[in-house]
């Protein structure tokens, strides 16, 4: 397959060049490639590498709430976004062994999905022996953990105590340890105060979970990031603060990661005032405006290093009539729409290029976690993971265009620009024109390789 005509866009720069394919990897990368059959015309097009989203939630069970999407329908929406790649989470329930948890999320995942995966796991507890469970994790691809600081009377809740025990481990283990930042004290304090005065809807939902519970919980895991050695990535951070304490902690030598979504960059906390604030429950919960605009500014700073979607497909049906912040089961859908808003949002108002578009979204997901550079760049060697990308193309966002199974976006009524075209996965074409041609099952397992401290980010 050869892709004419295009301009090509890494993390390095643009060119206008043909990209050569074969045998489900890029061949060449260069201007005047001789045709071959079959030839795909990329004539005004942007060929991109294919997205990396290192954080999805498909088919979550809460043990209170299920997601709508599964793995075949998520991964299909992941396809028609341009997401070629995406890792998702296996919890580990009580009683299992870090194997288990895979070998259960693996038997889910394997066989339904439309584009390729890797699997971090969320770890809740440390069995005696843990120590060569993890290492045995890592030889089989997954190099990377979730710890939750909150939902302390859920199946995901970690202590500090379990949590450091896996820092001091992690590092000389080549494991990742990232962490959802927010102190269960102050979310829990607040929100039974917010009771307490008869503010239970959900337009008290970002009060209930202030930035300082996020700030606290990242200086927290810089510390234990300090003691032990081990590196940490901390996950859909939605307050300044939060990246400003991680770059701190970076300046003085501890390899710390910070990632922010797409949703704390475009939406606001005034959105929990409307009738249809269901529509924007996450946890974080959305900031003001001037968080949103100083995270901008450290986006274009380069102080963020990449950006996840936090896709969990809840239905909005399911969320209809619930007004009550301490019971409705937090999470939007995103993985179709991140490279849309990111361009529409960021490259056209010259907020971010090109470039750091491309570094946020497929580069650096794809270096931290293992799989660079078969993923994430357009190299010879590298797996054929392309995005044809129109950018001129102008529309109101509608959700009856994606494919989660949610039913809804948080971003219905947004003018965006560009469209993706094609999405092509191994040199196969999976999306095209509004539809997904993949079939099911064609995405593979991504071992993924241990962590690299020596990764440039920037």
């Amino acid at each position: 397959m050869l892709i004419r005509g295009g301009r090509v866009v890494t993390s390095r720069g643009e060119e206008d060049a043909d990209v050569l394919i074969r045998d489900g990897k890029i061949a060449d990368v260069k201007a005047g490639i001789p045709a071959e059959d079959p030839v795909i015309d990329a004539k005004d097009l942007l060929v991109l590498p294919g997205v990396v989203d290192p954080h999805t939630h498909l088919l979550l069970d809460t043990g209170t709430a299920r997601t709508e999407d599964d793995f075949t329908s998520g991964s299909a929406s992941a396809a028609a976004g341009g997401v070629t790649t995406y890792l998702d989470f296996a919890p580990q329930l009580p009683g299992q062994t870090f194997a288990q948890a895979l070998r259960a999320r693996r038997e889910l995942i394997d066989g339904r999905s439309h584009v390729d995966y890797g699997i971090h796991l969320n770890i809740t507890h440390l069995r005696e022996g843990w120590e060569g469970d993890l290492d045995e994790l890592v030889d089989a691809g997954v190099t990377s953990a979730k710890i939750y600081t909150t939902y302390r009377d859920t199946i995901f809740y970690a202590d500090d105590w379990t949590w450091y025990r896996l820092m001091e481990r992690a590092g000389p283990a080549g494991f990742l340890v990232q962490v959802h930042a927010e102190n269960d004290a102050i979310v829990e304090g607040m929100a039974k105060q917010l009771v307490g005065e008869g503010k239970r809807s959900l337009k008290y939902h970002a009060a209930a979970r202030p930035g300082a519970a996020e700030a606290e919980a990242v200086s927290r895991g810089l510390l234990f990031s300090r003691v032990t050695g081990s590196p940490v990535y901390f996950v859909h951070l939605s307050t300044p603060l939060a990246v400003d304490l991680v770059n701190e902690a970076c300046a003085d030598g501890i390899s710390a990661i910070a990632e922010t979504c797409p949703h704390y960059l475009i939406l606001d906390d005034s959105l929990y005032s409307r009738p249809d604030a269901a529509r924007y429950v996450m946890t974080p919960p959305l900031r003001d405006r001037d968080s949103q605009a100083a995270l901008w500014t450290r986006l274009k700073r380069g102080l963020i290093h990449s950006i996840g979607s936090d896709h969990c497909g809840f239905s909005l049906a399911a969320r209809q009539g619930a007004d009550d912040f301490t019971k409705i089961s937090p999470g939007i859908p995103g993985v179709e729409t991140s490279l849309l808003l990111m361009y529409s949002f960021g490259v056209v108002p010259r907020r971010i290029g090109w470039t750091d578009l491309v570094r946020l979204l497929c580069a650096n997901p794809a270096k931290i976690f293992g799989l660079w550079p078969k993923k994430g760049d357009l190299a010879p060697g590298s797996d054929a993971d392309l995005i044809l990308f129109d950018p001129r193309p102008e529309r109101v966002l509608a959700a009856a265009e994606l494919h989660s199974r949610a039913g809804f976006s948080p971003y219905e009524g947004l003018t965006v620009r560009g469209r993706v075209r094609a999405t092509i996965c191994r040199g196969h074409v999976v999306y095209r024109d509004g539809e997904v041609v993949g079939p099911m099952g064609f995405g593979d397992f991504l071992r993924c390789r241990p962590f690299d401290r020596s990764m440039n980010l920037s």
